[in-house]
């Protein structure tokens, strides 16, 4: 393989690494509602934004009750979390492979 050839690739290489730490860093998850028999469109009904530094915005679904309190949907907020703990869970597991691939192991 040529030099030029090589400092190419490293530089391809490079490129993608670049790319994908910059979408790494920042992990959101949507949760969407549809009511299935109106056949209307999706709606966001929660959704959770979090940054590598560990900065984090969340929206959740709540009504505020006859005496001025909030009441959070505790199935949605439920089946949200177990979006953005997965979502979690897999960024950490790429992350990992990749600094692994990038030390050589």
């Amino acid at each position: 393989m040529a030099t030029s050839e090589i400092k190419e690739a490293l530089r391809t290489a490079a490129n993608t690494v670049a790319e994908y730490v910059k979408d790494c860093g920042v992990l959101t998850v949507k949760t969407h509602t549809v009511e299935v028999a109106a056949g209307t469109a999706p709606v966001l009904a929660a959704s959770t934004e979090i940054k590598l530094d560990g900065d984090n915005r969340s929206v959740v679904p709540a009504v505020k009750s006859a005496d001025g309190k909030w009441q959070i949907d505790t199935a949605l907020y439920d089946l949200h979390m177990q979006n953005v703990q997965a979502a979690i869970a897999y960024r950490d597991k790429m992350m990992a492979a990749m600094l692994g691939l990038l030390r050589g192991g």
